[in-house]
């Protein structure tokens, strides 16, 4: 009798078998660290950057409020086909209105594929659909809107889609905990998960401590902004507590765009989410 077959998912490794758990394990850690396109970071401060994937609404109204009253300004990487609609728990996702108001408040807004896709496991012809679906989308908001930079949805890419991204973004933001220092890696720029979950008050200290130490780029990542929030957001007085520390250790606190314009100058191009040709 045979034996069922399973459903694995795709993204998911530890549901696979194992000699394909290694390679696809192997596969992410080749894509973390092969470098072709880096910076090297000689700021003369330490700089700290708060950044939203999927851009619940709160993020939106009362994450927006929390930056602007530490005069900071965030990146908030969008996948359009959710806006306006229900998120994880039934939370809502911004509305076009409200990526506008952001925006015209001088706020980034990056890339985060259309459908919030596993790139992964897509085609680049579909990844190149994604990015134009999502530029269509969003452009729409303001033609002045430049997609210059994107974060992976899940946090997960391959060495195939990491190089191809290169071309098209000026930086492409993981989930891979760690603070940029020495060089950057703009194909995966390290970046740490700002969560009620999995984050403490000293943790932050620590780190902000070590991007000053460092002359660093700290980058932190963030969900929904809400007083009880789920697995992968941040309560408000958390996120106030980590705009308070770095400001007060003397961080600048920029978006990712503002961040590679002040290191890189006008060397830098302006991709906009563009395949390449």
């Amino acid at each position: 009798m045979l034996a069922p077959q399973v459903q694995l998912q795709a993204n998911d490794p530890n549901s696979s078998p194992f000699p394909e758990r290694l390679t696809v394990l192997a596969s992410r850690f080749i894509a973390r660290h092969s470098r072709s396109k880096t910076l090297p970071l000689k700021n003369a401060g330490p700089i700290v950057t708060f950044t939203f994937d999927d851009v619940p609404a709160s993020a939106c109204e009362v994450g927006v409020r929390l930056l602007e009253r530490h005069g900071a300004r965030g990146t908030f990487y969008v996948a359009g086909k959710g806006c306006g609609t229900a998120g994880t728990g039934g939370a809502p996702r911004a509305s076009i209105d409200q990526l506008r108001s952001l925006w015209a408040n001088g706020h980034e807004i990056g890339c985060h594929t259309y459908s919030h896709s596993a790139i992964r496991y897509i085609s680049l012809e579909a990844l190149d659909a994604e990015l134009k679906d999502n530029r269509a989308v969003l452009q729409a908001i303001d033609s002045g809107i430049e997609l210059r930079n994107f974060a992976y949805p899940y946090g997960d890419f391959s060495i195939r889609t990491k190089r191809h991204l290169e071309q098209c973004f000026d930086s492409c933001r993981s989930s891979h905990a760690g603070i940029n220092s020495g060089m950057a890696d703009l194909g995966s720029l390290h970046a740490w998960p700002l969560e009620d979950a999995t984050i403490t008050t000293a943790k932050i200290s620590e780190l902000v401590a070590e991007t000053v130490l460092t002359s660093g780029w700290l980058i932190f990542f963030s969900h929904e902004v809400e007083v009880t929030p789920n697995r992968y957001g941040v309560s408000p007085k958390l996120l106030d507590w980590a705009l308070r520390a770095a400001k007060d250790a003397g961080c600048a606190l920029t978006g990712v765009a503002e961040t590679l314009k002040a290191l890189k100058g006008a060397e830098f191009d302006v991709h906009n989410g563009q395949p390449p040709q």
